[in-house]
């Protein structure tokens, strides 16, 4: 499987979930090195970008404390998690109401399951770009 359909695999998968659970409003997924993965497709490529790069200087942070396994934010109108997954970052961005458990087992179960079948498909490696 080449990275195309790698990453047609990941979308396919993140849009899926969107549509099954609306409260998930964005979600991507991201590299160490910044480059984005896949993205569900009502995720603007601007916001992306400008999430990755904040992203970075908190990663650069953490370094000292052992890297970062991941980071809810909490706001009024709603809720932003980063996960670690194996050196790839899941993020999703979901409304006040969402629920935390389904939320949880999204990002620490299906996608990590989701990931390892892909890898299986394929046993190369992930390159990207």
């Amino acid at each position: 499987m080449n990275n195309e359909l790698y990453s047609f695999a990941l979308k396919t998968t993140l849009n899926e979930i969107q549509n099954t659970y609306p409260d998930i409003k964005i979600s991507f997924m991201f590299a160490e090195d910044g480059e984005i993965i896949a993205q569900n497709e009502t995720t603007p490529e601007k916001t992306t970008i400008q999430t990755v790069d904040s992203f970075d200087s908190i990663l650069e942070k953490a370094e000292v404390l052992g890297g970062i396994d991941n980071v809810t934010i909490e706001c009024s109108k709603g809720r932003v998690n980063i996960t670690n997954l194996n050196n790839f970052y899941f993020v999703t961005v979901t409304s006040k109401d969402a629920d935390k458990t389904y939320i949880s087992t999204i990002t620490r179960v299906l996608i990590p399951t989701i990931l390892k079948t892909i890898e299986k498909i394929n046993p190369a490696p992930l390159k990207r770009g």
